[in-house]
């Protein structure tokens, strides 16, 4: 488990670098360098987190999967079953990501930034990270193994981080499979018909089922609604926490508190 996360890990920050390198050599930008540099502040932190919650996240899974309700034997069709299954589980989440204030306060983290690079891939809210495990946890009580689990999402982690790039253009049919960077451009985008859009982890299928597909046709204007201006790593991740913790204090009665935490951003 610990060996594939290593190994991926060093192949994204070797791309991040080669990248950077490129970036520094042909079109220095401050604001470009400053961005990318926050970025890799942020992924430490989640690095740094990870391998903690990597390890509680274990323990849940294995300790709930002592409950499943059946325990198949292994085979090609119960990981495959898997793969769907957490392909749909995180669906679901990034969906809460966008369509709630309470999950929204930590995703803007990764959409704040007006530029998309590799880099991206990093811009992370590590706070997360101590709570998003738990949405998975279900599926031990389907049968899947937390070793199942956790090399999909390991597997969908890397596959995310490189989808972030101008560098590869569209796909065809592919992205109409596949979340590509052609897919993920369009879902970082701040263009109104793009909002909200390509919410799908490794694949499409369930935009295409649940009508949040978008296929990239006018230029993507990257970043979102409210643009907080800042190279900060720490303003970057609490930002929208301070704000949407003010707002609730403002609100009057424990149902319109939830009712307010549970509607979408703006």
């Amino acid at each position: 488990m610990y060996t594939f996360d290593f190994i991926g890990t060093v192949l994204l920050f070797s791309a991040f670098l080669i990248e950077f390198t490129l970036i520094l050599w042909f079109s220095p930008k401050i604001n470009v360098i400053k961005d990318m540099a926050a970025n890799c502040f942020l992924g430490l932190g989640v690095i740094g987190v990870g391998i903690f919650e990597k390890t509680v996240a274990f323990s849940f899974f294995s300790f709930t999967y002592n409950f499943s309700f059946f325990k198949p034997e292994q085979s090609l069709g119960l990981w495959i079953a898997a793969f769907f299954c957490c392909d749909f589980i995180h669906y679901v989440y990034h969906w809460l990501g966008h369509k709630t204030k309470l999950f929204w306060t930590s995703h803007v983290t990764h959409h704040s930034s007006k530029e998309f690079n590799l880099s991206i891939g990093f811009r992370i809210n590590c706070l997360q990270l101590f709570y998003r495990f738990l949405f998975w946890l279900p599926l031990c009580l389907l049968g899947f193994t937390p070793e199942m689990i956790l090399f999909f999402e390991s597997l969908t982690a890397i596959q995310q981080f490189f989808v972030h790039t101008e560098r590869i253009g569209k796909l065809g049919i592919i992205d109409w499979i596949i979340n590509t960077p052609s897919n993920h451009r369009v879902h970082h985008a701040t263009n109104p018909e793009y909002i909200d859009k390509n919410l799908g982890g490794f694949l499409m299928i369930f935009d295409h089922l649940f009508g949040t597909y978008a296929r990239e046709k006018a230029k993507p204007i990257y970043g979102i609604t409210h643009e907080i201006n800042t190279y900060n790593p720490l303003k970057i991740l609490t930002h929208e926490y301070k704000t949407v913790f003010m707002k609730t204090l403002q609100i009057k009665g424990f149902m319109e508190k939830i009712h307010f935490l549970l509607s979408p951003p703006v």
